[in-house]
């Protein structure tokens, strides 16, 4: 569906103007992430690969209710997994930079990052609980990032 500028305002402000996910302040460039995806019809495209028809497979699920408001890296990043599936996505990424990051595992042996185990908790999560400390706790936890 696409959002009046009413709707995008209204969703953009349905966690504060901030990511759901990370909980990033949004600024003029973000997203409209579907909660449940829609899941696109792709086809087979010369130039690159597969591309989006815009047909969906679940035409029901595109509605502002099952909407969150993102920022270009989150919602790229979750693409059309469910919450509790990038969640686990999220949550492996521990294991792939040890796997995979020459310069995380020195960074990791000179005690310059470190790891916590805290599970992977979203900003709407904290949002929802509706305390400021909940919001500030967020925050404090993912720091802020570029919109790109």
């Amino acid at each position: 569906m696409k959002l009046t500028k009413a709707q995008r305002e209204q969703l953009k402000n349905k966690f504060g103007g901030h990511c759901a996910y990370c909980g990033c302040e949004l600024g003029d460039k973000w997203h409209a992430d579907h909660i449940e995806s829609v899941d696109r019809v792709m086809v087979d495209c010369e130039k690159r690969g597969i591309k989006t028809t815009n047909q969906m497979h679940k035409p029901h699920l595109d509605t502002i209710e099952n909407m969150n408001p993102a920022c270009v890296p989150c919602n790229l990043n979750k693409s059309s997994m469910s919450i509790e599936g990038w969640r686990g996505v999220l949550g492996g990424y521990r294991k792939a930079l040890i796997r995979d990051s020459h310069t995380f595992r020195h960074s990791l042996r000179f005690g310059l990052v470190a790891f916590t185990d805290k599970p992977v908790m979203f900003f709407f999560e904290m949002y929802q609980q509706g305390t400021p400390e909940a919001i500030l706790e967020a925050q404090a936890l993912r720091g802020e990032h570029a919109n790109s």
